[in-house]
């Protein structure tokens, strides 16, 4: 694109009105709304209106108490809007006359006229404030080979309770006349009076986002966003056409009666209400019922291919579906390694009882996944995760999840960067491993640019804006890209959402800790046990290190000695004790547990690649050599496929 000239105000309002009745922005108050702001605003040199506080009283109608530091709306909306605006100049817009854009650092619209037929004007601009920051960072620090897998580290952290599965197509601009629907499937009630039922609705509402998933134009939001929100609020929170609701009764004869209806989320209109009423023993065929009803009163036209895969019921055997079901329902209390091993149990009866159930296996491996990153030692759990994700594979290939829990285990087990790449090249594939760990979206942007990674997360916020887990990603992309001003702000808008979770605190604490604010720091860190009554070894590290490099070595020590005291009776990552070392500057310890971590393959070890702690040590030969042995040398334990009958490899 070659840039003429600045064009006339009339062109740009004339570009605007373009761009507001566009696909991309049609359905969009509130984008709309914002770019029309910003233009106007812009051409009349308005600058007092171009500052957040302002445009979240005047476009998002915020009250005066409204405060930036906890509430990041006019942040998410930017991002928003600029991947709408990317969106229109990559198809619609490709030829327009004049470019409108908002380049991020703040909310100034700036115009641009090129020649007609310029193509991708906009797609193919760099002008996002930064855009090299991530390159450069990795040159200045010498660490080229981490590069092409993102440039930040790993610690990782679940979200816990709150991880679910991001259901949802590839991005695309809407054709007019063919748009996504988007729909959401709201949790089905028990109403039979009994609690034991419980596992029942959870597990037919998963198993129907699973199945509404795979079917061409259909957007569905996932499980934990549309947890959030009611019929009364799912269009405006989270931008749906439509609902599914449904309730599970029991008939005056004792029968189970399943009642779903599907509505406008617009205008509440009923679209359609059926009963169904399952054989008890057998749940299967309403949801492929479910399923078939709402594509036909939705109008979406599926090829007879597409039908059968759609409705296509996950396991061939009743007994397994149920066993699966209580497997989920127990993996979501992840909060006590004692539920994943009673959902691994559950899924091993189910795979014994029909061993092609795909999603059955997936789902051991992501427990196993979860045992190994967070309880237990990695060696115990990382083999059998691969093995039951290549199981999962080879019976369907196009699982998402379990290209995701395998690209997780090359980058954080293995340390094969050039494999979890390859696995983790598709965007569903990289949100499946966003949704199933915390801090990861800046390792996942393939090409190595923060920024990407920032636009991945705010295209998923788009339909989860008040995810406290994806804005708390957002903090530790600012985190690792040196914003901390930013990170502190994202991570006080995660917690004022869930003051529980783990990865908001220790992102906070950590953020605080760079900016010399130690107090503030400890502070933070130190009120999750309050909240919360237990202490992941997480926490109690970073604890460690933020009393050491405050000076207080008395504590730093006190701290280090319950860390080790804890591993006498429970596996604690070797890499945690490291940390505490590396802020008491006791260099022959910290190596000698970094080397025990790297025995033990830590999945947190990966992080000391470009986590600011390490940034002084990263020319230290010692520092050097273990770097080379993790990324040079073939560690990769790498399962055998086992056969179909068996639940895990012999011995």
């Amino acid at each position: 694109m070659e840039p003429t000239e600045t064009p006339s105000q009339e062109n740009i309002q004339v570009e605007l009105e373009r761009v507001l009745a566009s696909a991309p922005f049609t359905n969009s108050n509130r984008s709309q709304r914002f770019l029309r702001y910003v233009v106007e605003s812009s051409l009349s040199n308005r600058d007092e209106f171009l500052k957040e506080f302002a445009i979240a009283v005047d476009v998002f109608e915020r009250n005066d108490s409204y405060d930036p530091s906890i509430d990041a709306t006019v942040r998410v909306e930017a991002g928003r809007l600029r991947s709408r605006l990317r969106d229109y100049y990559a198809d619609e817009g490709r030829n327009d006359p004049v470019v409108i854009d908002v380049p991020k650092g703040g909310y100034r619209a700036t115009f641009t006229e090129r020649s007609v037929g310029a193509v991708g004007a906009v797609a193919n601009q760099e002008s996002a404030p930064g855009a090299e920051d991530a390159h450069e960072q990795v040159e200045r620090l010498g660490w080229r080979r981490v590069a092409p897998l993102a440039l930040a580290v790993i610690v990782l952290i679940a979200a816990i309770g709150g991880i679910g599965y991001w259901k949802k197509q590839t991005p695309h601009v809407a054709s007019a006349g063919n748009e996504q629907k988007v729909l959401a499937v709201l949790t089905f009630s028990n109403q039979t009076g009994a609690s034991a039922s419980n596992y029942l609705t959870e597990g037919i509402t998963e198993s129907l986002i699973r199945q509404f998933s795979q079917i061409p134009g259909l957007r569905v939001i996932s499980h934990a966003a549309a947890d959030r929100v009611n019929k009364q609020n799912a269009a405006s929170e989270l931008g749906v056409g439509y609902l599914l609701t449904g309730a599970l009764e029991r008939s005056a004869d004792g029968r189970l009666v399943l009642n779903a209806e599907l509505s406008d989320a617009k205008n509440g209109t009923v679209l359609r209400s059926n009963q169904y009423i399952p054989d008890e023993a057998d749940l299967r065929p309403i949801q492929a019922d479910i399923v078939r009803d709402a594509v036909k009163e939705l109008g979406i036209s599926l090829d007879t291919g597409q039908t059968a895969g759609a409705q296509r019921p996950l396991t061939s055997s009743p007994a397994a579906f149920q066993d699966f079901l209580r497997g989920e329902a127990a993996a979501r209390l992840r909060d006590d390694p004692a539920n994943l091993h009673e959902a691994i149990h559950d899924f091993e009866e189910a795979v014994l009882l029909d061993p092609s159930f795909a999603f059955a296996y997936s789902s051991m491996a992501e427990a196993h996944l979860a045992l190994g990153m967070f309880y237990e030692a990695p060696r115990d759990h990382m083999p059998l995760a691969r093995q039951y994700a290549q199981r999962a594979l080879a019976l369907d290939p196009s699982m998402h999840q379990a290209h995701g829990i395998l690209g997780l285990i090359n980058l954080l087990y293995d340390w094969n960067l050039p494999l979890a790449q390859s696995e983790l090249e598709e965007a569903d594939t990289r949100d499946n491993a966003i949704w199933q760990l915390g801090c990861t979206a800046h390792l996942l942007s393939i090409n190595g640019r923060y920024r990407h990674a920032e636009e991945d997360l705010e295209n998923m916020l788009e339909f989860d804006p008040h995810s406290g887990m994806l804005i708390a990603e957002l903090g530790c992309v600012n985190y690792y890209s040196g914003h901390y001003d930013d990170s502190i702000r994202y991570y006080q808008q995660a917690l004022s959402m869930d003051p529980h979770s783990v990865l908001g605190n220790w992102g906070m604490g950590r953020s605080l800790a760079r900016e010399g604010r130690y107090k503030e720091a400890l502070e933070d860190l130190r009120r999750f046990k309050k909240l919360s009554g237990f202490e992941p070894t997480i926490i109690t590290a970073e604890i460690g290190f933020t009393e050491a490099i405050s000076g207080d070595r008395q504590a730093a020590m006190e701290t280090l000695e319950q860390l080790q005291g804890e591993s006498k009776r429970e596996y604690v990552d070797p890499y945690l004790i490291a940390v505490v070392y590396l802020g008491l500057k006791d260099r022959e310890s910290t190596y000698a547990w970094l080397d025990r971590a790297y025995q033990a393959h830590s999945p947190f070890l990966i992080s000391i690649a470009t986590d600011p702690k390490w940034s002084s040590w990263r020319s230290d030969a010692h520092f050097e050599a273990l770097w080379n042995r993790m990324t040079t040398e073939s560690r990769s334990e790498k399962g055998t496929n086992y056969p179909a009958s068996s639940v895990r490899p012999d011995g």
